[in-house]
C-alpha cells in the first residue's frame, strides 16, 4: 500500500470524527440549559349549598278494584265416602219379563238378563253437608258381556246426586239375555238410585 493512498483515506475519516464531537458537544450544552417556567392551573374547588332534606310518604290509599261482573263457577265438589249416610238401592229394573236361567254362568237355555253385581253410589258430600236427600234414575243398556253401556239420567230432581248414580251404574254387571242360546244385548233398562241419610237411634 503507497503512503499516498494511506494519507488520502485518513483525512477524510479524521474530518468525519471531528464533526461526530462538535454535535456531540453541541447537544450537551443544550440540554444543560434550565428549563422554561410551566403556568400552573389551580383546580377551583367545587362546594354544595345547604340543602334541607325531607322525606315525603306517599298517604294516598290505592284504588278499589273493580266488582266482577259475573262470580266464578262453583268447582266441583270431590265425592267422598261418607260414614254416616247410607244409600238405598233399587236392584229391580223397571222392565218387568219373566226371568228363566238355566244356570248362573251359562247361557245353556233361553232367560233374560240377570243382576249379579250392583255398586251402591257414594253419598255427595256436597248434598250430605247440606242435608240433601232424594233419588236418580238412569237408564243403559246391558251388553252380551253383561256390562252396561250408554249410562245416562232419565229422572233426577236433585241434580248433585246425577254424577254418582252414573259412576255407580257403569260398574254394574249382569247375567246376559239369552234367546236361542245366543246373548243379546237389552236396551233400555233403568234402575232408580235412593239417596237418604243414615238416621239417628
Amino acid at each position: 500500500m503507497s503512503i499516498a493512498r494511506l494519507l488520502s483515506s485518513l483525512v477524510p475519516a479524521a474530518l468525519v470524527t471531528l464533526g461526530l464531537l462538535l454535535l456531540m458537544h453541541f447537544l450537551i450544552l443544550r440540554n444543560m440549559t434550565e428549563p422554561e417556567e410551566v403556568q400552573e392551573f389551580r383546580i377551583p374547588e367545587i362546594t354544595m349549598p345547604d340543602r334541607e332534606i325531607t322525606t315525603e310518604y306517599d298517604t294516598r290509599k290505592p284504588d278499589k278494584p273493580d266488582e266482577p261482573e259475573e262470580p266464578p263457577p262453583d268447582l266441583p265438589e270431590p265425592e267422598f265416602e261418607t260414614p254416616d249416610v247410607e244409600t238405598n238401592i233399587s236392584f229391580a229394573p223397571q222392565i218387568d219379563t219373566g226371568v228363566q236361567i238355566a244356570g248362573i254362568g251359562g247361557f245353556s237355555g233361553d232367560g233374560d238378563y240377570l243382576p249379579i253385581v250392583k255398586v251402591a253410589p257414594k253419598y255427595p258430600a256436597r248434598a250430605a253437608n247440606r242435608g240433601l236427600e232424594g233419588y236418580c234414575t238412569v237408564e243403559y243398556t246391558v251388553t252380551v258381556t253383561g256390562e252396561t253401556r250408554d249410562v245416562k239420567v232419565v229422572d233426577c230432581p236433585q241434580n248433585v246426586f246425577s254424577s254418582s248414580s252414573v259412576k255407580a251404574a257403569q260398574k254394574f254387571k249382569y247375567k246376559p239375555k239369552v234367546i236361542d242360546g245366543e246373548p243379546i244385548e237389552v236396551a233400555g233398562v233403568r234402575n232408580r238410585f235412593t239417596f237418604q241419610m243414615a238416621k239417628d237411634d
